[in-house]
């Protein structure tokens, strides 16, 4: 983080629409530095609209953004582009490139970003499939890959060019309960051994709350409620309630059904 910045990530008074319909309506967040904050709330609330927002994907109507201290909101896509090296992204559905080998995925930030070497970009490729639990396997087809898998390959591509900011989009979708928790203890992992800030995005409430230092609700286009663990979890405000018991029961009447 820049010598200052007293957050790592901070939004103020965001607004964003589509075609008339009114995302965000003022969001108000601030991210500290190394921790990990969940961002939760129900289906088209804006929660994926606030990651993309936070690594210059979209461009707000109004208001503030600052990464390490730096408002990227009036940046031009040239400096965005160093934002983005040291904001990595996990998207909801991987997002690998089919026509690329999990290798090559993985490098491909690292070939179109850095001037490094050949064998220093293999010698890092190496390293963070590793980390992520996958060695050896750069030369699969990520269609071959699990669910799960793909979506440590995605992981392993979005900390290639190590981050500051680490944002995952909804990690735990579509996987079985084995899968999920062993993304879950990754992202765990991955914020203790690379120091990073971590915002994740997830309507997974028993992942929400075993990897989040605090939660941050989403409603109506603003930040309802922010709290620790135990303290959302303890919370009487009704529409915290609302929404964590209709969540845990979704969760556990579909338990028996993932893929």
């Amino acid at each position: 983080m820049s010598a200052g910045a007293p957050y790592a990530v901070e939004l103020r008074r965001v607004t964003k629409a589509f075609e008339g319909h009114q995302v965000l309506a003022g969001v108000d967040l601030a991210i500290r530095a190394a921790e990990s904050l969940t961002i939760i709330g129900g289906s088209g609330t804006g929660k994926s609209v606030l990651l993309r927002l936070m690594v210059g994907l979209l461009k707000p109507d109004a208001g503030q953004i600052l990464v390490e201290g730096r408002d990227i909101v009036p940046l031009p896509e040239r400096d965005l582009l160093t934002v983005r090296q040291r904001v990595g992204m996990v998207f909801q559905a991987s997002a690998l490139f089919d026509s690329l080998s999990v290798g090559e995925n993985v490098a491909f930030a690292l070939r179109e970003h850095t001037g490094w070497p050949e064998a220093d970009i293999r010698r890092r490729v190496e390293e963070v499939l590793a980390l992520v639990g996958l060695p050896g396997l750069e030369a699969m087809d990520p269609a071959g890959l699990s669910g799960g898998m793909r979506k440590r390959v995605a992981v392993a591509r979005a900390i290639a060019l190590p981050p500051s900011v680490l944002l995952y989009d909804e990690p735990t979708t579509g996987l079985d309960p084995s899968n999920v928790e062993k993304i879950t203890d990754l992202i765990l992992a991955l914020k203790t051994k690379l120091g990073v800030t971590s915002v994740v995005v997830t309507h997974d409430m028993p992942s929400a709350f075993k990897v989040s230092d605090r939660l941050a609700m989403l409603d109506q286009g603003r930040i309802a409620a922010v709290g620790t663990p135990e303290e959302i979890q303890a919370s009487h405000h009704s529409l915290i309630r609302d929404f964590m018991e209709g969540r845990l029961h979704r969760e556990a009447a579909s338990s028996g059904g993932r893929a």
